[in-house]
């Protein structure tokens, strides 16, 4: 197979095509002398939030602990295959997995049903505050407001 390389325009074009879309591209250096890169800053919707400001630090440091801790947990799905031994049913939690687990719980748990809701719907689903605010509240703009207030009550339980 021949592998065909990109010239230097088509490059650019997929930057601004990217950009476009709505997603924050830096071109920064490679360890090759004369060699950049384009790395997608906004991978998730708790990124593009906090790069368009609609969030802050604090905000977006306890999203993100709430999605580390749930992934740690072994409560998301897997996306690679695993060629390990398949155990019908699930399997057995591991001591740390179900402290993890009770983690997440009481975390959603002290910030309540309706706040808990769209942390799930942005933090571990990765979906748009906007759909939320659409489904729940009847109006797309409640969806950022009620992230806000939700990031917030979870650093508060947190202790951040």
């Amino acid at each position: 197979m021949i592998k065909a390389k990109r010239g230097k325009d088509e490059a650019l074009a997929l930057v601004d095509m990217r950009r476009a879309k709505g997603e924050v591209v830096a071109v920064e250096e490679t360890m090759q002398a004369g060699k950049r890169r384009a790395r997608v800053k906004s991978q998730t919707m708790l990124d593009r939030y906090l790069i368009r400001q609609q969030i802050d630090q604090r905000q977006f440091e306890a999203g993100e602990r709430l999605h580390r801790v749930w992934r740690a947990s072994g409560s998301a799905q897997t996306v690679v295959a695993s060629y390990g031994l398949r155990v019908r049913g699930g399997g057995d939690l591991t001591q740390h997995q179900a402290a993890l687990r009770a983690d997440v719980t009481s975390a959603l748990l002290a910030v309540g049903n309706r706040q808990a809701s769209i942390l799930v719907h942005v933090c571990l689903c990765d979906e748009n505050a906007g759909d939320w605010g659409e489904r729940h509240r009847g109006r797309a703009n409640d969806g950022i407001a009620v992230l806000r207030l939700a990031l917030d009550s979870l650093a508060d339980h947190w202790g951040m």
